[in-house]
């Protein structure tokens, strides 16, 4: 669980080949701007999205874009770490209108703790231990982009749980 006595993070993402719903519509449901712990009262409690889906398509727990959204039973992991972290609820409707599916949407923290990213052999991303706040899941901010990391516990305790939707991808942790 721990790196010589230090928690790990990762980046949670997803393999980008997985038939996954492809969600639509979302900007005119809600304003993803204040999808932040000042402003997210702002956002209505539940909203509706579109979802479009494949053949052969799986309802993941866990979707990475184009924000995080987490299965019921694995909210209620998350909120297990995370007590006070705010949900909004979501809805996803199929494309042919005959399937439906609910989904939580975490109000995370966004942490200023990126020291840099190296991208010759992939993404690699830095973090500084010191100004991390020790939150299981909260968002960085990668260039122009956030990105969702996650602590090794909770990423276990998902995985444990047969999970589907997650990949992880290492950081690396700064003194």
């Amino acid at each position: 669980m721990a790196d010589n006595g230090r928690m790990r993070y990762f980046l949670l993402t997803d393999s980008g080949r997985n038939p996954f719903p492809e969600i639509g519509g979302w900007s005119q449901a809600l304003d993803i701007r204040k999808m932040n712990r000042r402003e997210y009262r702002e956002l209505p409690s539940s909203f509706q999205l579109n979802m479009r889906t494949g053949m052969d398509h799986i309802l993941p727990d866990i979707l990475v874009a184009p924000f995080l959204l987490l299965s019921e039973p694995a909210m209620h992991v998350v909120s297990f770490y995370d007590p006070e972290i705010p949900w909004c609820f979501a809805v996803l409707f199929g494309d042919s209108g005959k399937e439906c599916a609910s989904y939580f949407c975490p109000i995370l923290e966004e942490e200023d703790c990126v020291v840099k990213e190296a991208y010759r052999e992939g993404e690699i991303i830095r973090l500084d231990s010191k100004k991390m706040k020790g939150l299981p899941l909260f968002w960085i901010r990668v260039k122009d982009r956030k990105k969702t990391v996650i602590r090794m516990d909770l990423a276990e305790s998902l995985l444990m749980r047969h999970a589907v939707g997650m990949e992880l991808k290492a950081t690396i942790m700064e003194e």
